[in-house]
Parts: C-alpha cells; structure tokens; sequence
C-alpha cells in the first residue's frame, strides 16, 4: 500500500509542476477574457457611483477617492491567479479545501505510467489490479479517487 501511496504522490507531484501548481499568485487576464461581463459591470457601477456622489451635498472628494481605489484595487485582485497544488491528503477529504480546489481526485485522471506501475508492482493486492482494470474497460480512464477508493475505500467499507 506504501507503494501504491509513494506512486501516486510521484504522479501529483509531476502534475502540480507541469501546471504549475505553487500556491503563488500570479498576474493574468483569465478572468477578464472569461468574465467580460462582470468587469464592465463593475465600471458602470464605478461610474454611477461617482455620478451618485458628486450629485449629493454630503459626499465629495474624500469619497470619490475612496471608490476610485476601492475599484482599482478589486481590479488588480482580478487579474491575480492562484493555481492551488494539488495534495494526497485532500483525496475523499471534505473540508474548506475543496471549495478552493475543487474535488480535483474525481477529474483528475491518472497517468498511464503510473498506473502501469500500480498494477506491475509486486505488492498490488489483486482487488486493485482488476478494480483498474475493470474501470478502463468501463470510463476508458482512471482517476486519482478511483486508485484511492481500490486502495484504501475498500478496507474501510469491508471494516464497517
């Protein structure tokens, strides 16, 4: 089972370095070519705002200087992206992690090599060996929470 673990920490471990998965924000304009809409939305907001304040007597300069960063700065905070790593520990765990990653173990197909070390490994029990054989036949791929269910979901399941 150890090496079945140290196999797939292998695998994200490769994952998380060809995406770049590093936990470190990084400038890009992805949300503004996949949400054109909100960011316009957002200045026409800004801009009745600044019609909204220069219209009234009680508002003035201070305020308009406090929207106008306001906006600036929820502009910046757009365009950062964070690419979350992805870790063993959050396969079939269910906590606030899963709303920042998302359950990435369900989508996340294993590699090919990995899994052919999987089932050429000496100490694969055979459960494991037909489980991924079965689900390629089946879905034509195998996830990370496929490996971790064959692995370790089983005993759990058997010890209830």
């Amino acid at each position: 089972m150890e090496a079945i673990k140290q196999i797939l920490l292998d695998e994200i471990a490769t994952l998380n370095r060809e995406g770049q998965r590093d936990n470190l924000p990084r400038f890009s304009f992805s949300f503004l070519k996949t949400h054109p809409g909100l960011w316009a939305i957002m200045y026409l907001c800004y801009a009745l705002c600044v019609a909204l304040i220069f219209s009234t007597d009680m508002l003035g300069w201070p305020a308009f200087w406090f929207a106008t960063a306001f906006v600036l700065v929820m502009s910046f905070l757009m365009l950062m992206d964070i690419n979350p790593k992805y870790r063993f520990e959050d396969i079939d765990t269910l906590d606030l992690r899963v709303c920042y990653n998302g359950e990435w173990y369900y989508v996340q197909p294993v590699s090919q090599q990995a899994l052919d070390k999987i089932v050429e490994n000496p100490g694969t029990p055979d459960r494991v060996r037909s489980g991924i054989d079965r689900l390629m036949k089946q879905k034509g791929e195998v996830d990370f929470y496929d490996v971790y269910y064959l692995t370790w979901g089983n005993k759990q399941a058997s010890s209830i």
